[in-house]
């Protein structure tokens, strides 16, 4: 097991991720009328966490640092794969639309958090004596 799945920071960036697709499957059930309760939200949402999962796996296995925009690239087009692969195979709805709005939800933020957080941790390097 990589010794770095042991940090802080690391375990935190796992739960930001498991909070994005959680996210993810409330604002898609919100936005179509769907109940937002605890079973509707784990049917939803499950096919995008074994997805998550796979990428945390990935990212692990081949030693990619979690916080780094690299690792995003690869839980996001994980999360994004397996959760539609699984979706289809459950008989739950994959239309290009949904594909395309997943996509680019899933990239903002799995991606994008880690951005961000490269982008305060360059201003605070700029910023130390």
């Amino acid at each position: 097991m990589n010794d770095e799945l042991a940090s802080p920071s690391v375990r935190r960036a796992l739960v930001a991720d498991v909070v994005c697709v959680i996210l993810f499957a409330t604002m898609g059930r919100a936005s179509h009328g769907e109940a937002l309760s605890p079973g509707g939200l784990l049917r939803t949402g499950t096919p995008f966490v074994l997805g998550l999962v796979v990428g945390w796996v990935i990212v692990v296995t081949a030693r990619v640092a979690a916080l780094r925009w690299l690792a995003g690239v690869v839980l996001w087009a994980s999360t994004l794969i397996v959760g539609m692969v699984v979706r289809y195979f459950t008989g739950q709805g994959v239309a290009v639309i949904f594909v395309i709005v997943a996509a680019c939800f899933l990239a903002l933020t799995l991606i994008g958090w880690r951005a961000v957080a490269a982008a305060i941790r360059a201003v605070r390097r700029k910023e130390r004596p």
